[in-house]
């Protein structure tokens, strides 16, 4: 129909429909509008399920679809026009004589032409096989040595571009001075100084290039056997040698060709590292150069054949998330990363116990324990005409909002409408006083997300509470922002606000630092920066840069007089006050007294001194460990009341708190 004025119309093609065209030109007429319909009748030349009918759809067209009701509603009119019919015994779909006349009339989209679909077919390419040297370095990655690679990527004035990265490794080719690289980046690049120099210092951590000499300095031996083979295979290699989470961007993307969904699902699997949206673009950049992915989308990716066959040859680090395989705990695997925290080991409870439909209520209380961690209040309730847990979001002052909870578990993993009764929901909502509800489960299938969507209750996964519960150690979301998150749909736009927010104030902390301690730039402008600096030194290494209103919110509160992180000058320039981790320790001095009053710090100052507790050895080691001692007490103390702790890094305060106590008793 088409719209004219303020009245619809029927279009031509309706029109002969109903006038003579019959079922068949109605199947036309959807064919040339919609996608997978012709096609979908040149599948079936071999009977198929609608599994495999879907699998065909998002394997040959792109479409990528979730859940089987699009190519329901495409078998439906098929077999209404009489073009198809279903075997049940089988439960497959036939084409009937009819189907095998009318299909070869139709003109078909070839797979190939499809925007986004690959060139590139597995008979037209090999991979080759890597160099000598590359192989050797290939050969000693075991576990330990993954874990140890180098967590971030670094500046690369430019951009991460394999032909830019070629570009100034090439410039050190057979060797070159320090001042003869700064000069040609400053030319070539239009960079500062200082960029430059921070370059050569990325491209030597990521093993690109040595120095030879006192100011020179040339390509490293696998470098050297990049450049001979001119392979962009090799460069990846190198870079996976070196750097964490390279190869494994392809792992993320086999499950999730979205670059904000691989972000989250390597921030659920590696939960040591620290992923930011930028550091994963340098690696998508590079992979993409390297032909091992490709981009379908404006954000959506997936991997190449020689990509597929890439991620078969090379080792992986082990995934360490809570979706992970657990491992023998005396492997040499289990001690590279921590213990996990109290947030990691509920994600692992309320992903696992989702499917326990054995202990229904083992699911209530870890989806209660979990929204209580994300820092919501819980009631548990349960019984006849009641909800099973009631949330409370503290929005305001003057703004609270009540939320029933229906909690569903299902041993199959999946909850569909026939389990959910929306009268029921309706009736503990309204006995319960709540403003909304919503439904938890382990998954949902079949007409329940439609029905749920319709009625306004969100559908939330044991999966998507567990990735929360992993992201929130990372960066902590309020009430209004989960209550925004859960009841506008904006899941995505929520944490990467967050977590944009955070990776704002550590760009900025460092670059200024850097700047700060760069002989160059304190000659050029006494290490002072620009919005329009920090925004220059960052655009070029990520898909998504800063905005420079990011940036002026990380600096107003890096120059708050509270924090005096860093300095406003004259002209809108800005400079470091103190390192970064000495802005860490203040911003946690201020966590500690927001969290527990100003007599915490002194609590646990005086409880180092309490004659109580056992003396340290006396030795050569006394000194230097004395500043140990309490956290080595702690983790001592939690040990032998078999509470998860870490081996290293900062203790939870949580866990301090109860130590305290316990002394005190």
């Amino acid at each position: 129909m088409n719209k004219k004025g303020d009245h619809l119309e029927l279009t031509d093609d309706a029109e002969i429909f109903l006038s003579d065209g019959g079922v068949e030109y109605l199947i036309a007429t959807f064919h040339s509008n919609v996608r997978f319909v012709g096609e979908l009748l040149a599948e079936l030349e071999v009977p198929k399920t609608h599994s495999e009918l879907n699998s065909a759809a998002s394997d040959k067209y792109l479409l990528g679809w979730s859940t089987l009701d699009p190519v329901r509603r495409r078998t439906n009119w098929i077999r209404a026009a009489g073009l198809a019919e279903l075997w049940k015994f089988e439960n497959k779909l036939v084409l009937t004589d009819e189907g095998r006349r009318f299909g070869p009339r139709l003109q078909l989209v070839s797979p190939g032409e499809i925007p986004g679909s690959s060139s590139v077919q597995p008979a037209d390419f090999t991979l080759t096989p890597p160099s000598p040297k590359i192989l050797a370095a290939l050969e000693t990655l075991d576990q330990g040595v993954l874990a140890s690679r180098k967590a971030q990527w670094g500046y690369i004035a430019g951009g991460s571009s394999l032909e830019n990265i070629q570009f100034l490794v090439n410039a050190f080719s057979p060797e070159s001075s320090r001042s003869h690289f700064v000069g040609l980046c400053v030319d070539q690049l239009s960079i500062k100084e200082s960029s430059a120099e921070q370059s050569l210092n990325t491209l030597r951590a990521l093993g690109f290039v040595e120095q030879t000499g006192l100011n020179s300095f040339a390509p490293t031996p696998l470098a050297q056997e990049w450049l001979t083979s001119g392979d962009p295979v090799d460069l990846v290699r190198i870079l996976h040698v070196k750097v964490a989470l390279v190869a494994e961007v392809l792992s993320a993307l086999k499950e999730e060709n979205d670059t904000g969904a691989a972000r989250r699902w390597l921030t659920t699997y590696y939960p040591s590292y620290r992923v930011s949206q930028m550091e994963v673009a340098r690696r998508i950049l590079v992979l993409k150069d390297a032909g091992l992915i490709e981009r379908i989308g404006h954000t959506r990716y997936r991997l190449t054949p020689l990509g597929e066959k890439f991620y078969e040859s090379v080792p992986l680090l082990e995934p360490r998330g809570i979706l992970a395989e657990s491992s023998d705990s005396t492997s040499k695997s289990a001690s590279v990363t921590d213990q996990p925290t109290d947030a990691a080991q509920q994600a692992a409870e309320v992903y696992k116990s989702a499917t326990d439909s054995a202990n229904f209520s083992r699911f209530e209380s870890a989806v209660a324990e979990s929204f209580r961690l994300l820092g919501l209040e819980v009631e548990r309730h349960g019984g006849p005409k009641k909800t099973d847990l009631l949330l409370t979001f503290w929005l305001s002052p003057t703004n609270r909002r009540r939320v029933a909870v229906e909690v569903k578990t299902d041993s199959a993993g999946l909850i569909n409408e026939n389990d959910v009764k929306f009268d029921a929901l309706e009736e503990h909502r309204k006995a319960h006083k709540a403003d909304r509800a919503i439904l938890v489960g382990p998954g949902f299938s079949g007409r329940l997300p439609q029905w749920a969507k319709s009625k306004g209750i969100p559908l939330i996964s044991a999966g998507q509470i567990a990735t929360w519960l992993t992201l929130s150690s990372r960066v902590r979301l309020f009430p209004h922002d989960l209550y925004e998150m859960i009841f506008s749909g904006s899941v995505t736009a929520v944490w990467e606000r967050a977590e944009r927010g955070v990776e704002s104030v550590n760009q900025v902390t460092r670059m200024l630092w850097e700047s700060g301690n760069d002989e160059n730039d304190i000659a050029f402008s006494q290490g002072a920066l620009t919005v329009r600096d920090i925004w220059r030194m960052g655009k070029s290494d990520s898909e998504a840069p800063l905005a420079p209103e990011e940036i002026s919110s990380a600096l107003q509160l890096l120059t708050n007089p509270l924090l005096s992180a860093a300095s406003e000058m004259k002209g809108g320039e800005y400079v470091s006050s103190a390192p970064p981790h000495l802005i860490a320790a203040r911003l946690r001095s201020f966590a500690d007294a927001i969290e527990y009053g100003l007599d915490f710090r002194r609590s646990f100052d005086a409880l180092e001194k309490c004659p109580r507790l056992p003396k340290m050895d006396a030795g050569p080691e006394g000194a230097r460990t004395e500043g140990k001692a309490l956290p080595d007490r702690v983790r001592r103390w939690a040990r032998e009341n078999g509470r998860p702790v870490s081996t290293k890094g900062r203790l939870p305060n949580s866990l301090i708190s109860e130590f305290l106590a316990a002394q005190n008793e």
